[in-house]
């Protein structure tokens, strides 16, 4: 059976709620011990972490609950195109600047944007337009937490090639009550899994973050 077309289940202008899955290409450990090279990969949840913390600060994306597995991870994400509606011009390409800057600091950070730099990206009017939608919509959220996190993982293994499967899952949570449920499973998962015990022994999880 195809799958639903995102653009049938997601409305740009509405505030909704999703659970977002991400797979390891052909579901290898590449984020834990993978069974066939061996290889302890498990430093590679910390930077998924870490940048899932960042587009959160830079997305109209609530990040909800997560959990990230050896070789995939679960995000619960509601999107907030009504405050993406509020941001200014300036907002938006500041914004806009610390998802993809054109300098970086010698850690890697996004460096300060001079004021020039900032107003070629607010001048350009029909450009701007695309940049606000973009900074709501879970498809560049995603492309924006998977497309860093393979390029490293690639440079780190010396190879190149895909690192995460062509594409993410997506299932639009329709209530509160669906919501709810959806981030207790999320939370729960490395419990099933048999990687913790109890929720705050489950590293790389919003719950452990929570308690």
């Amino acid at each position: 059976m195809p799958r639903v077309k995102r653009t049938e289940i997601c409305a740009k202008d509405e505030v909704q709620a999703f659970h977002l899955i991400n797979r390891c290409v052909r579901r290898t450990y590449l984020c834990g011990k993978d069974r066939r090279s061996k290889k302890d990969y498990s430093h590679r949840k910390e930077w998924i972490r870490e940048r899932l913390e960042e587009l959160a600060g830079i997305f109209g994306i609530d990040v909800l609950s997560f959990a990230v597995l050896s070789n995939h991870l679960h995000v619960v994400v509601r999107t907030r195109p009504d405050v993406v509606r509020t941001w200014s011009d300036d907002e938006v390409a500041l914004r806009w600047w610390r998802l993809f800057p054109q300098r970086r600091n010698e850690d890697g950070s996004a460096a300060d944007p001079a004021d020039v730099e900032i107003n070629a990206i607010r001048n350009d009017t029909s450009g701007l337009k695309e940049k606000r939608r973009r900074l709501k919509d879970i498809s560049w959220f995603m492309r924006c937490l998977a497309e860093p996190i393979a390029r490293r993982g690639n440079l780190e293994d010396k190879v190149t090639g895909r690192f995460w499967e062509g594409r993410f899952r997506a299932q639009v949570l329709l209530d509160e009550t669906a919501i709810t449920a959806c981030m207790a499973y999320v939370d729960l998962n490395p419990i099933r899994a048999g990687i913790a015990e109890t929720p705050e022994t489950s590293d790389f999880t919003s719950v452990k973050e929570r308690i």
